[in-house]
């Protein structure tokens, strides 16, 4: 095969950073996809534009301005009239060759996203495609009259190097591949053969044929990502299928104060069923708020120490959580005789290698731990279930190594409310289950949007909540002035002003993840024994600890937080039988960000929220900032459900009928060296 520097006939500067974009062959380069497409195939006038919707236009332009702007730049106004005479702007800095070749008079196509303002349609820095005196080049140039391709830039290679050298070399994509999808999936699932998809997929000949090649590789990509999960589960199998003892369980909810909602045991049965079949447990636990997932995690940690004897750790994402959670767990432990421990950032040296000790001695059954002392020097003498808090505030590469390191059973749990089809995507191996049934007794909190220039009105009513032993929880995005967005105020401005603010007999109180762990504790110490009565925060309190006075939360700038996050801070004061109250503050004007938040008023149902969530916002947003995602998915796959289990059935059918070795050319695509690394990674 011809190396990638004869086939694209550029520099070795070129070859080597596209070799760091793991562009190494001929073939590799084809399969760097369009970011976006742009359709040329349709002039439109300036009363058909739409406001951020990208179109292509031709205008005459009757007026040409120079305006000097601070700091020396030059910006360039051109109005233009259409065939309609209708009127748009469309506005250059420092652009030079606009004033060179773009003259009064002369009719102009160009293609960008227009903004509406002060009665007007104004383009900013648009693309300029030819003027009318370039009118017979343009009819020669297929990239005009077409969908056309928008990669995107990578370091010094612009996007449209990409465009140009793909239009060049399209035609070879005859000569370099071949189907490797079985025949039977191509006709199942109606889907392009690879060289009609490749070719559509860079320039498509219309909408159509665009969306039937975008699907293809779609599938291709869910199936080989789901072929390698399931290669993976197969090599964890447990050979002999056990019988459940029930017995262990009914015990233990003897000792429960209260009784368990149906939800509830239907999970712990389902996840113990998981525990005795044929394969090792990888299971994600969901459930809304206040489902009492811990008590659910706790049953299924004394069932795999009593049935198996064997050790179980237990993750927790922040150190005050993994307090809160060993205080908890302690009180149903310890009277039965086990022996746990913590251990985090904090354990001091010396009984941090005592505890370590202990754990690889058996000495312990029950380990409560933080991301922090994921080590390779802790050793498990029999580790037989790990479960994970919050799994989202853990990076992939964390859960992995614990994974990996002592591939015991695996319980996930998370109350950030992940929707199916994300559920699907990102999470192959995990079988899901879903706690959505809460205590009848609770009341709906209620919640309403309001303007930040009614704060005001709330004082008197946080006044004499607060005389009746009620306390406030006020919730800000920023932490220190420094750290500003426009009128966005930090938790330190907010602290002074509120203080101020309200009565002077009540006690304020700040928190904010800058503050030590030992200040932290007793900022909430003070919180909970009503020595503070409103709480100042960041985000800090999503994953806190229990507070039944706190029935008022405010959460202001709401529109820069999410629904998930927005939803999970809602239900911090939903903790007693009192009427509790949730308020949005926004000063933005913006229709879309107050869209949104009124959903939080209709809604309740976190599941809900996450759909809408997913739809509003790219889903990086909604799993978590950190996460380390080796699978790079496009959005309109992360919503196809269908498509989704298609190829997780698929994929499935595949391996338990051996189909995988009848098909070579499947089998080499899906068992690369690159995918097997990210498969690990």
């Amino acid at each position: 095969m011809q190396n990638i520097k004869q086939f694209l006939k550029t520099t070795d500067r070129y070859i080597n950073l596209l070799k760091e974009k793991w562009i190494i062959t001929p073939k590799d380069f084809f399969y760097y996809f369009p970011k976006d497409y742009e359709d040329r195939t349709q002039i439109k006038t300036i009363w058909e534009l739409k406001e951020w919707i990208k179109s292509v236009i031709k205008a005459k332009i009757v007026e040409k301005n120079f305006i000097n702007t601070p700091k020396w730049k030059k910006l360039i106004e051109l109005k233009l009239e259409d065939e309609n005479n209708n009127i748009a702007y469309a506005n250059f800095l420092n652009a030079k060759f606009i004033t060179n070749s773009l003259k009064k008079w002369d009719i102009i196509i160009f293609s960008w996203k227009p903004k509406w303002s002060y009665w007007k349609y104004v383009f900013w820095f648009p693309e300029v495609l030819k003027n009318i005196w370039e009118w017979n080049l343009m009819l020669k140039n297929w990239l005009v009259w077409r969908i056309v391709p928008i990669y995107s830039d990578y370091l010094w290679i612009k996007w449209s190097w990409f465009q140009k050298k793909m239009s060049e070399k399209i035609n070879e994509v005859d000569k370099l591949f071949e189907e490797f999808l079985p025949d039977y999936l191509i006709k199942k699932y109606n889907l392009l053969d690879i060289k009609t998809a490749l070719k559509n997929i860079h320039f498509p000949q219309n909408t159509e044929l665009l969306n039937k090649a975008k699907y293809r590789f779609n599938f291709e990509k869910l199936l080989t990502w789901q072929l390698i999960s399931n290669l993976n589960i197969e090599q964890k199998h447990i050979k002999n299928k056990t019988l459940p003892n029930r017995n262990i369980v009914k015990d233990f909810l003897k000792l429960l104060p209260f009784t368990l909602t149906k939800a509830q045991k239907k999970a712990i049965k389902t996840i113990i069923d998981d525990i005795h079949s044929w394969k090792i447990m990888t299971r994600l636990l969901q459930w809304d708020v206040w489902s009492w997932k811990t008590i659910v995690a706790t049953i299924i940690a004394y069932y795999i120490i009593k049935h198996f004897n064997q050790q179980v750790a237990f993750l927790a994402p922040t150190e005050v959580l993994a307090n809160q959670h060993i205080k908890n767990i302690a009180k149903y432990f310890l009277p039965l005789g086990l022996k746990i421990t913590l251990l985090t950032g904090s354990t001091k040296p010396k009984e941090k290698e005592q505890i370590k000790q202990q754990i690889k001695n058996w000495e312990i059954n029950f380990v409560l731990w933080t991301h922090a002392i994921i080590q390779d020097d802790v050793i498990f003498k029999n580790l037989g279930l790990i479960i994970i808090d919050e799994q989202h505030k853990f990076w992939v590469n964390q859960r992995a190594k614990l994974i990996n390191q002592w591939t015991p059973h695996i319980l996930q749990m998370t109350a950030t409310p992940i929707p199916r089809s994300l559920a699907l995507a990102y999470f192959w191996e995990f079988e899901n289950t879903i706690i959505d049934e809460l205590p009848p007794w609770r009341q709906t909190i209620y919640t309403k949007v309001i303007p930040e220039n009614e704060f005001e009105k709330l004082k008197w009513f946080l006044i004499n909540k607060i005389k009746q032993n009620q306390q406030v929880y006020i919730v800000v995005p920023l932490i220190e002035e420094s750290e500003k967005i426009e009128w966005v105020k930090s938790a330190i401005e907010e602290y002074e002003s509120i203080k101020q603010w309200l009565w002077n007999k009540i006690k304020v109180g700040l928190m904010h993840w800058k503050l030590r762990a030992d200040e932290k504790e007793k900022v909430m110490k003070d919180f909970k024994n009503w020595k503070i009565q409103v709480l100042i925060s960041t985000t800090v309190i999503e994953v806190w600890v229990d507070v039944p006075k706190a029935t008022i939360i405010i959460i202001k700038n709401a529109e820069r937080f999410g629904l998930a996050t927005l939803h999970q801070l809602r239900w911090r004061v939903w903790r007693s039988d009192l009427k509790s109250y949730c308020f949005l503050v926004t000063r933005s004007k913006s229709w879309e960000a107050y869209r949104r938040l009124k959903y939080m008023e209709k809604y309740n149902d976190w599941f809900k929220l996450a759909e809408i969530d997913l739809k509003l916002r790219w889903p990086w947003t909604i799993m978590w900032t950190q996460q380390s995602w080796q699978i790079d998915l496009p959005e309109e796959a992360l919503k196809d459900i269908k498509l989704l289990e298609d190829t997780r059935n698929e994929a499935k059918y595949i391996i338990k009928n051996n189909l995988l070795d009848r098909y070579k050319n499947l089998k080499t695509k899906i068992l690369t060296k690159k995918s097997i690394e990210n498969l690990k990674a």
